[in-house]
C-alpha cells in the first residue's frame, strides 16, 4: 500500500513537471510582441455575452455572442473594464472585458512574414502611406512585414512585390 502511494506520488509529480513547460510555452508572455493578435475568445460559463451600444451595463443590447466565439478586439475603454469588439457577421459593440481571453493564431515568433487573417475570410485593403487604397490582399496571403509600423498600420510587401500598409489588426505571424 505504501509503495503504491509513493509510485502514485512520483507519477503525479512527473506529470505536473511535463505539463508546466507546455502551459508556460503557450502563455501570452512567451509570444513575440509582434505576433500578438487582436483576436479574443468569448469566455463565459456557457452562456452568451451581451454586446452593448456603450460602456455601461444599462446600455442598450445590440446583440449577443455565444461562449467560445472568436472575435476581433478593436479597442478598450480608459478603465480597462470594457472592450469594443467585432463579431463574425459584422456586429460591433462593447462587452465586459473580463469575458474575453487572448486568442493566438499562427506562429509565436516573428519570422519576417505574416499572414492576412480576417474573421469573415475576406480580403483587406493595401494602402499607400497617405491612406489611399492601392488594392486588396486576399485572406491567407503571406506578406513580408518590414520592421516599421505606423500607428495601427504595418509596412508590407505582397508576393507580387507591391509595397504598402495593412492594418495590423489583420496580420498574424506565419
Amino acid at each position: 500500500m505504501k509503495r503504491n502511494v509513493v509510485v502514485f506520488s512520483v507519477l503525479s509529480f512527473l506529470t505536473i513537471l511535463a505539463l508546466v513547460p507546455l502551459s508556460w510555452a503557450q502563455s501570452d508572455q512567451n509570444i513575440d510582441p509582434r505576433c500578438r493578435t487582436w483576436y479574443r475568445r468569448v469566455t463565459t460559463e456557457g452562456g452568451v455575452l451581451n454586446v452593448r451600444e456603450n460602456t455601461d451595463r444599462t446600455s442598450k443590447i445590440r446583440g449577443t455572442v455565444p461562449n467560445g466565439t472568436v472575435v476581433l478586439f478593436n479597442t478598450g475603454d480608459r478603465t480597462g473594464n470594457w472592450s469594443e469588439i467585432t463579431v463574425p457577421g459584422g456586429l460591433t459593440g462593447w462587452v465586459a472585458d473580463r469575458f474575453l481571453t487572448y486568442h493566438h493564431y499562427g506562429n509565436t515568433q516573428f519570422t519576417g512574414t505574416m499572414q492576412v487573417k480576417t474573421l469573415e475570410g475576406g480580403p483587406v485593403n493595401l494602402r499607400s502611406p497617405s491612406g489611399e487604397v492601392m488594392g486588396r490582399v486576399p485572406n491567407g496571403t503571406l506578406v513580408t512585414a518590414e520592421n516599421h509600423t505606423v500607428g495601427y498600420f504595418a509596412n508590407v510587401i505582397t508576393p507580387e512585390g507591391r509595397r504598402g500598409q495593412i492594418v495590423t489588426q489583420f496580420l498574424i505571424c506565419n
